[in-house]
């Protein structure tokens, strides 16, 4: 079975080494570099790293339809994606002579769209899970084979729920992808009117004010963690709050919203060090 790989950031990389290590990958399509946090030069990524390692072609086009003359040579069954970051056409996803397919971080079709794991914490979800779908023209609209969920714990924040749904997905993509090959899955249509969107997160909605309840704000807190951070204003001095609890703690900052206070024990002031209690 010949597979072409298209993902960029780190929740990706963990699914394709299992991939390369169990399938023969013909290569991957990555995201192009982009300027480090510094700003200065340009940052490897990930899933170029990974290719890197392995020995794998690594193709990085600012639009995955600009390598379509390529991709036709390399005759791979599947085309499986995890978290690339560009439109596809239908003149690249019918390259693949098998299925393309996806694999994405909710329980479709709730949470269609870029953001779907930040949107299960921002709306307080207890569950979510990943769906392997296939790729069609309309953004994750297509068949969904297979779907696991996992709880989410009341202390996840994007990051750990990032991390729990990349090892879930690599613990099981390998068989998912074989049962498909041999079909055991059966295909099922998505029920358009149970249709959620999860659109890339805007950065003025990260700002935390009184006009929050707690739980309100320990939503944003959460879902924001990664990038851009929710944050807001004390004393005049902008800081970025990781996370955030109704325990009240000693000698932290302290945040005053509607229905009262948080604590904050991972956060960061503007131009200083990030401060993390254990």
């Amino acid at each position: 079975m010949k597979l072409l790989l298209a993902g960029t950031p780190a929740f990706a990389v963990e699914i394709f080494e299992k991939l390369i290590n169990n399938f023969e990958v013909v290569a991957i399509v990555s995201q192009p570099d982009r300027p480090s946090v510094r700003g200065h030069k340009l940052a490897p990524t990930p899933t170029k790293l990974l290719a890197q390692k392995y020995n794998i072609k690594c193709f990085q086009p600012e639009k995955i339809s600009q390598i379509k003359d390529e991709l036709q040579t390399l005759n791979y069954d599947y085309l499986i994606t995890c978290a690339f970051g560009q439109y596809i056409p239908e003149s690249v996803l019918n390259i693949a002579k098998k299925l393309s397919l996806n694999i994405h971080g909710s329980l479709l079709p709730k949470y269609r769209g870029a953001a779907p794991i930040q949107y299960s914490l921002l709306n307080n979800d207890q569950e979510t899970g990943i769906s392997l779908m296939e790729m069609i023209k309309q953004m994750d609209a297509g068949d969904v084979f297979v779907q696991k969920a996992i709880k989410i714990d009341e202390y996840d924040t994007a990051s750990t729920l990032f991390n729990k749904l990349s090892k879930l997905s690599a613990d099981n993509i390998v068989q998912w992808l074989n049962d498909l090959d041999q079909n055991k899955l059966k295909r099922i249509k998505q029920d358009e009117s149970k249709v959620t969107l999860s659109p890339k997160l805007e950065k003025e909605k990260a700002l935390l004010n009184e006009s929050l309840t707690m739980q309100e704000a320990i939503n944003i807190i959460r879902a924001y963690e990664m990038n851009p951070g929710a944050y807001t204003f004390i004393d005049n001095k902008r800081i970025k709050i990781f996370f955030a609890t109704k325990k009240e703690i000693k000698n932290v900052p302290k945040l005053k919203f509607k229905d009262g206070y948080l604590f904050a024990t991972d956060y960061q002031y503007e131009s200083k060090k990030r401060v993390k209690l254990a």
